[in-house]
């Protein structure tokens, strides 16, 4: 795996700003303490790819704090590792569509590595892929590229490149519906390709003013390229609404969709360390079927719910169904059902607050805006 050169495109549309509408996307807390970046990140080290590049997006802050140095994902090297490439004020003050001229910026970052392969992804899909398969599967179809796809059962996901596939696994088309289907192929935005030809493609890309890798590059030239699919069969979960995540953290409080994500074999999903005691529960807690992370302190009934780290939840205070991130307080007596509040936010004693799964309620963190 020490051939392949990892890219990771963090420059993605916010679909969940209803909940943070300043926080970039892939730093969205999923699970408890974890990021949706982590997954993605963590399946790259995990297969052995030690020099990883991230194209970082405006609003960078709290990821550059979550990721660091990449010393949990062991990218704290000399030689390679981790390395930011941040956006420059063109890209700030006239942003454009697409990933191609953003890949053509950073092309110094492409070629000055002597990777065969490219692995190349976005944030978008909760995942635990096993990459080592992947490179293998590449390498027996003698393939210039191979995408991940997977099949759709959540019908919450709307969005989406829709993969076909002939017998032979050869990719035929690349679509974008409108709207797609439970049973579609559902393109998990993550390639494995020859570097040489990803260099040449963006170029030529560029060249004529394209603007989507995927869209305008792979959809367009599927005779030119030998592109294959690769069917990933674990648990993954695209996020691209508010009832989408929603609907992606319920499905962890089953305890077998939970070891599919979290323990896929040697594979595990890595994250910011922080030293905090346990969760603390008081006289009055109850607690099921839920993901209560370290510094909570829990003095009412919690159900069906995830809480992050340092959440306090006051007395007789009942929340259920719910997604409570870090640093919150739940006040005396209130209730809470589908809902999904944001850090650092404070729910009064005696508030009524209900959403559903359809249509979560989200408590966002306050910020003027113009």
């Amino acid at each position: 795996m020490n051939e392949i050169l990892g890219l990771i495109n963090m420059r993605e549309d916010n679909p969940l700003k209803k909940i943070n509408a300043n926080r970039p996307f892939v730093a969205m807390p999923f699970a408890g303490k974890y990021r949706l970046c982590d997954f993605t990140l963590s399946a790259f080290v995990d297969a052995g790819i030690n020099t990883v590049g991230l194209l970082t997006p405006i609003e960078a802050r709290s990821l550059m704090d979550h990721i660091r140095s990449g010393k949990e994902w062991n990218l704290a090297r000399k030689m390679g590792g981790l390395l930011y490439l941040p956006m420059d004020s063109e890209d700030v003050m006239e942003p454009v569509k697409g990933d191609i001229k953003a890949l053509h910026k950073n092309m110094a970052f492409l070629k000055r590595s002597g990777r065969q392969y490219l692995l190349y992804s976005y944030c978008d899909t909760v995942h635990n892929i096993d990459y080592e398969r992947v490179l293998e599967f590449h390498r027996q179809h003698n393939a210039d590229a191979t995408v991940v796809f997977t099949n759709k059962v959540n019908k919450q996901v709307k969005k989406g490149r829709v993969v076909t596939t002939d017998e032979d696994d050869r990719i035929t088309e690349l679509s974008k519906p409108k709207e797609t289907a439970v049973g579609d192929n559902i393109c998990m935005s993550a390639i494995l390709i020859d570097r040489h030809i990803f260099i040449d493609a963006v170029e030529y890309a560029f060249a004529k003013d394209e603007e989507s890798f995927f869209d305008d590059v792979i959809g367009q030239h599927l005779d030119n390229l030998r592109v294959f699919g690769y069917n990933y069969t674990g648990y993954s979960a695209r996020i691209d609404s508010v009832p989408a995540y929603y609907k992606a953290s319920m499905d962890l409080l089953d305890i077998k969709t939970w070891r599919n994500l979290f323990f896929n074999g040697e594979l595990r999903i890595h994250t910011k360390i922080l030293d905090e005691a346990p969760a603390k529960y008081l006289a009055g807690a109850m607690v099921a079927n839920s993901m209560v992370a370290n510094g909570c302190i829990v003095d009412g009934t919690v159900e069906n719910s995830i809480l992050s780290r340092q959440v306090k939840v006051g007395r007789n205070a009942v929340i259920r169904n719910s997604i409570i991130m870090q640093n919150c307080v739940i006040g005396d007596d209130a209730r809470l059902d589908g809902v999904i509040c944001d850090k650092n936010g404070a729910i009064q004693a005696g508030a009524v607050l209900k959403g559903t799964p359809e249509k979560p309620l989200c408590i966002a963190k306050f910020a003027l805006r113009d």
